[in-house]
Order: structure tokens, then C-alpha cells, then sequence
């Protein structure tokens, strides 16, 4: 069976559905959902990017902490 196979454990961004986006969440109650097409082309992130390899390069802009306590990929929640 051909076919390209995802590896929803470690994603690529290209690998992440319209809707889904990236949420981090402070120890300090800071929480954010960023949409993938807002980090490609900045900072040497591209589509094949793994979003995991992401997380120890953020920062919480409210306190400055890093790495940030809780970083998951989910649907976009309006």
C-alpha cells in the first residue's frame, strides 16, 4: 500500500490540518494558540519543521520563563 504515513506523535508543520494550531500554556496562567503559517519563514522554521522540536525555543512573553509548562497541538477553539 503506497501511501505517505503521519506521524501524529511528532508532526511536521505540514503535517497539521487547516484548523489545528499549536497552544502553550505559562506557569504564570499565560496561555496562547498559534496557527502554523505564523511561524513559518521565521527563525529557520520551514513546512518540514518537526512542531515538538519547537518547544524548548519558546518563551513566554508575560514572564519570560522557558520552557513553558503545558505545549500541545489541537483543533482551533474560537
Amino acid at each position: 500500500m503506497a501511501g505517505t504515513f503521519i506521524d501524529r506523535t511528532d508532526p511536521s508543520f505540514d503535517d497539521l490540518g487547516r484548523r489545528e494550531v499549536i497552544n502553550l500554556r505559562c506557569k504564570c496562567g499565560r496561555e496562547v494558540q498559534i496557527a502554523p503559517y505564523q511561524l513559518i519563514g521565521q527563525h529557520g522554521i520551514r513546512k518540514d519543521t518537526k512542531v515538538w522540536s519547537l518547544r524548548d525555543r519558546f518563551r513566554c512573553t508575560k514572564c519570560k520563563r522557558r520552557p513553558l509548562e503545558n505545549f500541545w497541538v489541537a483543533k482551533w477553539q474560537d
